[in-house]
């Protein structure tokens, strides 16, 4: 083999490593456990339409820790490609339907994920009227009153840069979330406080934003050892396959609850994130 071929080959083995590389994902795994004692779960006691809302235990979702293994149910941890942050491929994937369910003065899921070009859908199983009100920033705000039983839909035409809060202005107990996303790249912690995100790139800086709706998630412990994550952002490179971030612990004193259903802390959102939304700035 004569120079020339030789380095042809070489040219073709790094353009293959490189396709090679591109097509290779990444997961990426964690657990999220208060630091602490557990609090109790609180029960919530329905003063209106008692006779819809009072059929089924209904929860404080606000903070749900488990008590033997202090999981944390329902932190969210996403992708950020917001100011400074990822620079993603762009994103194929087809438009799905994102629905909320209203059963029991209750809305389900408690945190919705959804991507740009999804369809949120609402259904109402509930023999008592509700208004659903969301309080977008770059989305038009939504405050749906509907028929009681009648369903609603709209598609969601912007990203959002920060989880949106989802009230119910007749029972002020009913709360929920959603994050609109220009991907499809987070997770949400399950009752013992793993969540899982796939489809991640390999090889490159990835930085990520976690949520909770009653906690700013900035000062943790990372498998023992101390992290600030500055406006709950922290940055990794990930290998192929699964990545373990293992245990991250959030101190007590980091979540503050407001004793007053229906007076819920702000959104997780930056002075920058809410300029951003003022600006229809859409990347989250």
């Amino acid at each position: 083999m004569n120079q020339t071929h030789r380095i042809v080959a070489t040219l073709l083995m790094f353009a293959w490593m490189g396709t090679a590389m591109a097509q290779e994902t990444a997961t990426l795994v964690a657990t999220f456990r208060y630091l602490g004692d557990p609090p109790a779960t609180r029960r919530i006691t329905p003063h209106l339409d008692r006779p819809c809302c009072g059929q089924v235990p209904l929860l404080d979702e606000r903070l749900i820790v488990d008590p033997a293994n202090h999981g944390i149910r329902n932190v969210v941890l996403y992708v950020y490609t917001g100011r400074r942050g990822t620079v993603l491929p762009k994103q194929d994937s087809q438009p799905e339907q994102q629905l909320l369910t209203i059963k029991h003065c209750r809305f389900q899921p408690h945190i919705l994920l959804a991507r740009k070009g999804d369809t949120l859908r609402v259904e109402d199983n509930d023999p008592v009227g509700h208004n659903a009100n969301f309080q977008f920033f770059n989305n038009a705000p939504l405050g749906i009153t509907r028929p009681v039983g009648a369903p609603w839909q709209r598609s969601l035409e912007e990203s959002e840069p920060a989880p949106v809060s989802i009230r119910c202005n007749i029972h002020p107990w009913m709360n929920a979330w959603i994050l609109v996303l220009d991907h499809r790249l987070a997770g949400i912690s399950d009752e013992n406080g793993k969540l899982e995100i796939t489809g991640l790139p390999v090889g490159e800086r990835i930085v990520f934003r976690t949520f909770h709706e009653s906690a700013r998630i900035q000062q943790v412990v990372v498998n023992g050892k101390n992290e600030t994550w500055k406006s709950s952002k922290f940055e990794r490179v990930l290998d192929p396959g699964v990545n373990d971030l293992g245990v991250v612990e959030i101190q007590a004193s980091a979540f503050k609850i407001d004793p007053k259903l229906g007076s819920p802390r702000a959104e997780d959102g930056t002075e920058d994130d809410r300029k951003m939304g003022g600006r229809k700035m859409g990347r989250s």
